[in-house]
Formats: structure tokens, C-alpha cells, sequence
């Protein structure tokens, strides 16, 4: 790739590597500050020590490996440790992490993260993926089955609005909100998501004081979540849930802290402020399609990883002078942003459709007060065989007369905040889900399958339990699989995990 660039008129930045991150490590430590009180408050002070042991254990590995490489490469330890910041790396890894990551995943990730994600490109500087979002993407399809499952198990934002496939009426999107305690407790961080994400406030000033500093550039952050948040608001108007939708969007889930500690990343971003507006709409609109269309309940991560691989491809677009290709630039910019933005569009005009939309093809929409029609909308099947560890199911048989047997069975669901019985502010409250379930003891199958306490998110979650919705275990056994219900997944696997324990406990599993 050959870049041409004109000498003048030029300026000479105040900043040095050293000073940006220095900065950039104090705005870290504050999220992390923040995230070892809030989960120490919330979840208990073994949770708040267990932030800080995870971080511990990323930097260390971090070290660690940059130590050994500089060993074997015969170069000078101590200072290719302070010039490489291999700590920076492995503090956003533990940030953009789960809480219920394991210690030995997360020092794996970390590991890959720094070797192959920047040392053997020739180290910092030179690397073509931002060495964090490569480490965490390992971490989530490699050591996802490590997590501790004994923690703490509750749905997070994005994973409610994913269960409901990303589309809301403006009536449910306040339920929704208001089961994390609306939009100002989403703001002040007080609900659970990836360890330094939450605090939307704190990011936004962590943005203003890097800014101030001249750290980082204000076109990146501002388009990017700029971006976010009018392509989304367009959508949500469009199906009726309104700018909140919008909001949602940039408050749950990594976009705020991906748009402040990401995607500002200068290593792997390019070079010209034309070429960084283009990624950072190219970024946001990928962000919301894999929301919106993916298996992943977020989209922040895999966005950034694949704009790293059109860094070079955007640079080549925006070379040459600019000021004297000024008008050049600027069509090529408006183009561009111009397309991604209506890709995302079209995406989301046409690839969702919300349950009204859908009552035309057959399916029921729901009723005004946010619950079910008469018919329920069917998603992909649950099998009973699964193994669902993280409900952690509780079984106590209640009768047997050699026949059949009755079991009362819980099981923790996906309501927002699982410790038992936490009120929300809209009054509900969140517990764990029960039903009596009635097993055929010759057969091994359900005869008869009732929810008694519904515990998860009223509104989404009750999609899941209707009438209709409950006949569907009747006849099955552990071979067998039931469908999910649209648009509450995660309820639906609580249920098919009870299920599951009662079958197990009647064949003596």
C-alpha cells in the first residue's frame, strides 16, 4: 500500500505515547473502580474481589508473555515492557469481559491476545487488530464453557432484547427498561452487563477528559455512537417504539465503551479524519446489524475486529493531499457514509418485523397490555437433553403412586435480578420460576406440565407461558425437543430446564 501525504501546513502534537496512556489507564481504572463497587454493593463483596483478581490475572499474564517474548527475541525487558502496554490491553480484555469468566480463560485470552494479536506483528504500533477485541473474541468462542455458572445468573439487557429478536413497541421497551430500573439507573451503571460497560456516565466523561486531554480525536466517538443511536432511532420510529429505542441502543450493551476505549483506538484505525468518520459509521452500522440479524446479543466486538481489516482499504481511499483533494474527499466520504447507512437501514426496514407485522403471515400479535394473544409464535427448539447447569433446577417429588409421579421443580430464569426476590421499580418482582410437572413413570414422559410462579420479565418472558405454550411439553421425553417461543428464548429455556429435572428425577438421574 502506498500512502501520499503533503508536508504542509502541519502541526505538532503536545501529546506523547507515554502521556496518552497514562491518561487512557486512569480512565480505565475508574471503570474498574466503579465496577469493583457496584458489584461488591450488589452481588457481595466475593464478587467485587473476584473484578479485581480477574483484572490481577490479565495484567500479569500480559506481562508475562511480553516478558518471555522479549527474552527470546534478545531484546531489553524492562523497556520493551514500558513500550509495548501490554497492560492497557489486558485491563480493556477484563473490562469487556463477564464477571462469570473463568481465571485460566481469561489468562489464556489474554496470552493469545498479546502474542498474536500484536507481538508477532513486530509489536505496538504495528499490530492490524486491536489486540483486546481479538483476545475477547477467543475468549467467547473458545472458553465460553468455563464460566462459573454458581455466580450469578441473570439476563442483561441486550440478552432480553435479543430473546425478543430486537424488536420492541414503545410499550414493551419500557417495560424492558423498566425492569433494569429505567433509563437513569441504565445511565449511573446499577445493572449487570460486562464488567466495565455499564456506567454510561462515567464513560461519557471518561470521552470528555480524553478529549480535552487531545488523547483521541472526537470525530471517532462522536460518529460512532452518533451513528448508533440515529440508525436505530429511525428504526424505532418506523415500528413503533419510538427515539427510546434509540437510547437503548447506546446505553445497553459495549457501544458506549467500545465508541470511548475501542474504537479510538490510532493503531488500527486510519490515519486521515475523513477515513475515520468513514470506520467509525462503517463500525456502527455493522454493530447494529449483528444486534439486530446475529447469534450475538451485542455487536460491538466483532464490528471493530472486521473495520481493523478495512483500515488499510480506507486509508488507500482517503490518501493524497487534503486540502487540495478536499472536494474529492468530501464526496467520497458522503458516499460512503451514505450506503452504510442505508445497508443498515434496508436491514432493519425489511429484515425485522414485529409481531404485527408477522399476524399477517399467520401469527398472533399480542395484546395491548404487552402480554399474549391466543396463539403463540414458535422459534427454534430447546432440547430436553440439554444440559442447563445454569438454571440451576431444584426438584422435590410430591407424590407417587407407582404410576405417575408429581414433582415441584425451580429453576432460575431469566427475570433481571435473580438473587431471590428483588423488587424492581415497576413493582415486580423477580424470582425464580416454578411449576408442578406430572411424569408417566412407565413411559417417562410428561403427562401434565403447570407454571406456578412466573419469576422472570412480565411483558417478554410470559410469552412463554401460556396454555398453549405449556401443552407443548406433554408427551416428551428426554430424547425429545420443545420449540422456544419468539421473542422470550431465555424463559423458554428455564422451562424446558425444569422440565428436564423432573424427567432426570423420575428416571433416577
Amino acid at each position: 500500500m502506498k500512502l501520499s501525504f503533503k508536508p504542509s501546513p502541519n502541526y505538532r502534537s503536545p501529546q506523547s505515547t507515554d502521556s496518552i496512556m497514562r491518561d487512557l489507564t486512569i480512565c480505565l481504572c475508574a471503570v474498574t473502580v466503579f465496577a469493583v463497587v457496584y458489584y461488591g454493593l450488589a452481588w457481595g463483596m466475593e464478587t467485587g474481589l473476584r473484578v479485581v483478581l480477574l483484572m490481577v490475572t490479565s495484567i500479569v499474564a500480559a506481562l508475562c508473555t511480553e516478558a518471555v517474548w522479549f527474552m527470546a527475541t534478545k531484546q531489553n525487558v524492562k523497556e520493551g515492557i514500558l513500550s509495548s502496554y501490554g497492560w492497557v490491553t489486558a485491563i480493556i480484555l477484563t473490562l469487556i469481559s463477564s464477571v462469570n469468566v473463568s481465571y485460566y480463560g481469561l489468562a489464556i485470552s489474554t496470552i493469545i491476545a498479546i502474542l498474536f494479536g500484536k507481538l508477532v506483528f513486530g509489536g505496538f504500533g504495528q499490530n492490524i487488530f486491536n489486540p483486546a477485541a481479538f483476545g475477547e473474541a477467543i475468549l467467547m468462542s473458545s472458553f465460553a464453557a468455563s464460566n462459573r455458572t454458581d455466580l450469578m445468573t441473570t439476563a442483561t439487557p441486550t440478552m432480553v432484547m435479543k430473546g425478543s429478536n430486537w424488536i420492541a413497541t414503545s410499550e414493551s421497551l419500557a417495560k424492558t427498561v423498566e425492569s433494569f430500573g429505567g433509563f437513569g439507573k441504565m445511565l449511573l451503571g446499577g445493572y449487570t452487563s460486562t464488567i466495565g460497560s455499564t456506567c454510561a456516565i462515567l464513560l461519557v466523561l471518561c470521552l470528555i477528559f480524553l478529549i480535552w486531554q487531545k488523547d483521541i480525536d472526537w470525530q471517532m466517538p462522536v460518529f460512532y455512537i452518533g451513528t448508533v443511536f440515529v440508525l436505530t432511532a429511525i428504526i424505532g420510529l418506523a415500528k413503533g417504539a419510538g427515539l427510546g429505542y434509540g437510547l437503548f441502543h447506546v446505553l445497553a450493551g459495549g457501544v458506549l465503551f467500545g465508541g470511548v476505549f475501542m474504537c479510538t483506538d490510532p493503531v488500527t484505525t486510519p490515519v486521515t479524519i475523513p477515513g475515520r468518520i468513514v470506520y467509525a459509521v462503517g463500525a456502527a452500522v455493522l454493530t447494529v446489524i449483528f444486534r439486530w440479524r446475529s447469534n450475538f446479543a451485542d455487536g460491538v466486538l466483532y464490528s471493530i475486529l472486521l473495520m481493523n481489516m478495512l483500515t488499510p482499504a480506507i486509508d488507500k481511499l482517503f490518501d493524497g493531499n487534503q486540502i487540495k483533494d478536499a472536494g474529492k474527499i468530501r464526496t467520497r466520504v458522503l458516499a460512503s457514509t451514505l450506503s452504510c447507512l442505508c445497508i443498515g437501514l434496508l436491514i432493519g426496514m425489511f429484515g425485522l418485523k414485529t409481531t404485527a407485522e408477522e399476524s399477517t403471515s399467520g401469527a398472533a400479535a399480542p395484546s395491548a397490555e404487552g402480554g399474549a394473544a391466543a396463539a403463540t409464535n414458535f422459534g427454534a427448539p430447546i432440547s430436553l437433553g440439554n444440559d442447563f447447569k445454569e438454571n440451576r433446577c431444584e426438584v422435590e417429588e410430591i407424590s407417587n403412586d407407582g404410576t405417575q409421579a408429581v414433582y415441584h421443580v425451580t429453576a432460575r430464569g431469566f427475570g433481571l435480578i435473580d438473587p431471590d426476590g428483588i423488587a424492581s421499580s415497576s413493582g415486580h418482582e423477580y424470582k425464580r420460576n416454578e411449576a408442578e410437572i406430572t411424569i408417566d413413570l412407565a413411559s417417562k414422559t410428561i403427562t401434565n406440565y403447570t407454571l406456578t410462579v412466573f419469576g422472570d420479565t412480565e411483558g417478554i418472558g410470559d410469552l412463554a407461558t401460556t396454555e398453549e405454550a405449556q401443552q407443548l411439553f406433554v408427551g416428551k421425553g428426554l430424547s425429545d425437543e420443545v420449540d422456544s417461543v419468539t421473542g422470550a428464548t431465555y424463559t423458554s429455556e428455564s422451562l424446558v430446564a425444569m422440565a428436564a429435572a423432573a424427567l432426570n428425577a423420575a428416571s433416577g438421574n
